[in-house]
């Protein structure tokens, strides 16, 4: 069916008048059996079924930081407005056209709109367990499941009519024009049949996109099929739904739906709704006394420049054992760190350590043959990489970070209101290889303030070879290079760090006590740099030690050689076992790696459902996106274990 033959049925449909459409369209729809009499037949309503709308997906998880003091009590979707929250308006809205399948994806106080459900019976309400570290996209993941000719909303929209219909002909994005430059998202081009080819942020003269969104079955089921193979990217954490349409906008089709600028209203902050409607203010004194507000909303300026900034976090797990997914050391630390536990003092619990040395630095100096000037003892290494970047980094610097890599990394760029910069580690024909060449072109280009070399690398457990690290210091002395060496013991490959200290000024060594050494839990690591940027980095260190316990468990781990070479023995032997077993798997290859853990492409193998069936039988890994595909992180375990994981692997591929 034409868009103007759908045109002209739905008119006919909504008793509306037809006389400005054509009359071959008239005659096409009266010859096909569609219309009769000026009525829409039973063959024209059966064409008209695939356009049907099936459902409306509101998003409605957020925190909307830039609505405090009145969003710390109430989810922006249930502000008040003319009479009905923002949400309820929606919802009756939809329904209103016919569209009665609803579904409310929840996060913050969502307790909020539990409430307000009972009075919708029906609505089916979904917890988004991932907004407080994830953008919206992480909503749209949640209600996956009910994507098909779906409406997609915001709950922040208010529509000044109903703008919603029972049927939809193409999927589309609402719009408004605008003449002046603003900061939103514009379609920038389109192709032969009106389709958005290019979505940039800022821009005049054009259509920027806001209100809804429609999504026929197809392009539901594109977006359903690349955000689940790409929702492990790190990427994605911090993507709106709209940048991810963006990425893959030559096979996500979608045209713009022109609106009016009085249609439909977005709102950021509580003034631009007091402005819009001063109502408002009545239903905001509901939930906040004024002077309080006033009071709030001055302590709590300075904390907007952090409205859109996420956290990072780990996913929340309660299981002890199967613990495949955080790159744990779990061959268990030496038993002499446990005697320390053991022998604890009461001197050691309500004490300070005042003493003119730290121990703990005194023993790395020892192992490491550098001053303890040189090293700084931190609650570790994630900390003492937070401390560098805190200090170095001003606002719009850029900071140099591989992909794939630890996601943590750049949720302190974020913090710093820095940028965060790529270069690639690829796969070779046994190991993850750094690209080096790629990576000095793209500092040359960039000069970032920071560049980060994770190695052993995760999540690949690839090796940088000391000749290119020198040369990757030494070309970029305006930019500080921090070695992430979490991983560090777990093959025989280690750096000169005397030799690079003493040649170079801009290079700084994290390591910490919660891999190799299986410490995890007590939160101990240390830097190693020059004694001036020591200096520097330690006035964002607490004033007081590391707790006693922990340095002094550190100490009796680095004093236990044996325990640790025949550690690494076991783990060495475990992950060949493992990494060889793996790759006589058919569509199954497993990488060489120099860390804890091994990294695995699957060819044809529903990876998504493999992870899904190991975490069923009790063991969870790590999911990353490599390209178009989804890869898989195994952090090693005692080879009876990993024989059951295999095994595992195994009766789900032979399905």
């Amino acid at each position: 069916m034409t868009e103007k033959e759908f045109d002209l049925l739905y008119a006919v449909h909504k008793n509306k008048s037809i006389r400005d459409f054509d009359k071959e369209t008239i005659s096409n729809c009266e010859a096909a059996g569609l219309l009769k009499d000026g009525k829409v037949t039973v063959k024209g309503y059966e064409a008209l079924k695939p356009y049907k709308v099936d459902n409306a997906i509101i998003m409605a998880a957020g925190r909307s930081r830039r609505c405090m003091p009145l969003s710390n009590y109430l989810p922006k979707g249930l502000f008040e407005i003319k009479g009905d929250t923002m949400v309820e308006r929606q919802i009756k809205q939809l329904k209103d056209v016919g569209v009665n399948e609803i579904i409310i994806v929840v996060g913050y106080k969502k307790e909020k709109y539990f409430d307000m459900a009972k009075k919708y019976p029906g609505l089916i309400v979904i917890e988004n367990t991932e907004w407080e570290e994830k953008n919206n996209t992480s909503s749209l993941y949640a209600a996956k499941d009910y994507l098909k000719n779906s409406y997609i909303c915001c709950s922040d929209n208010w529509f000044a009519h109903n703008v919603y219909k029972e049927y939809v002909y193409d999927s589309y994005y609402a719009a408004k024009f605008s003449d002046e430059f603003i900061n939103e998202d514009f379609a920038k081009s389109y192709d032969e049949n009106g389709y958005i080819k290019e979505l940039k942020r800022g821009g005049e003269n054009g259509w920027y996109v806001i209100g809804e969104s429609y999504w026929n079955r197809d392009f539901s089921s594109k977006f359903k099929e690349l955000m689940i193979k790409e929702y492990y990217d790190p990427e994605m954490k911090y993507m709106l739904w709209d940048h991810f349409y963006a990425k893959h906008i030559n096979e996500l089709k979608m045209k713009v739906m022109q609106r009016e600028e009085e249609d439909c209203k977005e709102f950021d902050t509580t003034e631009e709704i007091i402005e819009f409607y001063p109502g408002f203010k009545d239903f905001v004194e509901q939930f906040i006394a004024e002077e309080e507000m006033e009071n709030q909303t001055i302590r709590l300026n300075y904390l907007s420049n952090y409205a859109d900034t996420k956290s990072y976090s780990v996913v929340a797990t309660e299981q002890f054992t199967g613990r495949l997914h955080v790159n744990e050391n779990l061959f268990k630390p030496s038993p002499k760190c446990m005697e320390v536990l053991h022998n604890a003092t009461y001197e050691d619990v309500m004490l300070y350590d005042l003493s003119r040395e730290d121990d703990l630095a005194v023993e790395v100096s020892k192992r490491e043959g550098i001053g303890t000037d040189h090293i700084l003892i931190h609650s570790g290494s994630s900390d003492v990489i937070k401390t560098i970047m805190t200090l170095v980094l001003n606002k719009g610097d850029t900071v140099l970070i591989s992909s794939p890599a630890w996601n943590y990394y750049k949720s302190v760029v974020e913090l710093r209101m820095a940028k965060a910069a790529y270069y690639d580690v690829k796969p070779g024909e046994s190991t993850y290889e750094f690209d080096v060449n790629g990576l000095r072109e793209k500092a040359r280009t960039i000069t970032p303030r920071i560049i980060i070399l994770t190695t052993p690398h995760n999540p690949t457990g690839a090796f940088l070879a000391q000749k290119d690290l020198e040369t990757i210091i030494k070309e970029n002395p305006a930019s500080l290079v921090i070695v992430d060496e979490a991983y560090l013991g777990f093959g025989p490959k280690k750096y000169d760090v005397v030799h690079l200290l003493n040649t170079y000024s801009n290079v700084v060594f994290s390591r910490t006590f919660s891999k190799l050494y299986g410490l995890a839990g007590v939160r101990v690591g240390y830097g190693i740099c020059n004694p001036m940027a020591k200096q520097v980095f330690r006035l964002d260190v607490n004033p007081f030690r590391v707790n006693n316990i922990s340095r002094k468990m550190a100490i009796a781990a680095l004093q236990d050689q044996t325990y640790y070479d025949q550690l690494l023995s076991d783990i060495t032997a475990s992950r060949n076992f493992f990494i060889a077993e793996m790759n006589k798997l058919p569509g199954v290859k497993a990488f060489e790696s120099n860390a804890n853990f091994v990294f695995i492409h699957f060819v044809d193998i529903d990876t998504q459902a493999l992870k899904d069936y190991l975490q069923k039988n009790g063991y969870l890994v790590r999911l990353w996106t490599e390209g178009s595909h989804l890869a898989m992180r195994v952090t090693l375990d005692r080879k009876e274990v990993m024989e059951k994981v295999i095994e595992l692997i195994k009766n789900f591929i032979s399905k």
